[in-house]
């Protein structure tokens, strides 16, 4: 049986119908039947990637980079091209330092000495990215950054939660995420404003995992990237804010390993 989630970027019920909806248009056209699995925290999405059948599934690019490094092939189906215009046609995100509106601070280093609030440590965006940035202030230094890190808050509904209510004074959420969050319900992130943003890296990814037949592969594939040439698919893709889906750059997904591999020279395995 081939199933999938969306489960990374469910970020309102209007956004899982967006992503549902054009999901279930490149399986049609790509003559699969897949199943769409409820898939949330508390349970870590590790355990949706370890799924047999994994067809057409959002995966963070750092546990992507991970798995290939380590002989575990799953196939590289398609990148998102958001439809912003920072993202400047790219298949590329980056993670947002957050803090509250009332905040004194103007720069990433005067927050420094607050309390930091992490997502999970297996996330490109809520660890690795922001880890990177982080590890190149703490050089030096014989105490870490933050009075406390705070953490796992599991996803990013539970990090702005955590900062509108004052537990934590600073995060790091994908921009991506919150880009569709302003889109679909900007109220959730009243009160909270960017301080900071990580470099830019090649966003997650839709995979097969390496069980799926790579016809099934190559089939989902081309119906995904041939969407935005089709009036009907790019209306969905409009509902989803996405521009296209282009072909991945299985490679570019190096740099997340660097960035942790930078990180671990520099004296810096935790946020702290």
């Amino acid at each position: 049986m081939l199933i999938t989630s969306t489960r990374l970027y469910d970020v309102t019920p209007s956004a899982r119908d967006a992503w549902t909806a054009v999901l279930k248009a490149a399986y049609l056209q790509a003559g699969l039947q897949v199943e769409f699995v409820a898939h949330g925290w508390p349970t870590p999405v590790g355990e949706l990637w370890e799924r047999p059948g994994l067809c057409g599934a959002f995966m963070c690019g750092w546990p992507f980079a991970q798995a290939l490094s380590e002989g575990k092939s799953f196939q590289a189906v398609a990148s998102v091209v958001p439809a912003w215009p920072e993202y400047g046609g790219l298949a590329r995100y980056r993670s947002e330092f957050l803090v509250r509106d009332d905040a004194p601070w103007t720069t990433l280093e005067d927050a420094f000495g607050s309390r930091y609030g992490w997502m999970v440590k297996d996330s490109q965006s809520g660890w690795n990215a922001p880890r990177g940035v982080l590890a190149n202030h703490a050089a030096g230094r014989r105490s870490g950054l933050f009075s406390e890190s705070k953490g796992p808050y599991g996803n990013p509904r539970g990090l702005i939660r955590a900062l509108q209510e004052g537990e934590i004074d600073l995060t790091a959420v994908d921009g991506w995420y919150l880009d569709l969050l302003r889109a679909h319900d900007p109220l959730v992130l009243q009160g909270l404003r960017t301080l900071a943003h990580t470099p830019w890296t090649p966003n997650p990814l839709l995979v097969c995992s390496p069980d799926v037949d790579r016809q099934t592969a190559s089939a989902l594939a081309d119906a995904l990237t041939a969407m935005h040439k089709d009036p009907d698919g790019a209306a969905l893709l409009r509902r989803a804010h996405v521009e296209k889906f282009v072909p991945p750059d299985v490679d570019a997904y190096q740099v997340t390993l660097r960035v942790a591999e930078q990180a671990l020279s520099a004296g810096y395995p935790e946020i702290r």
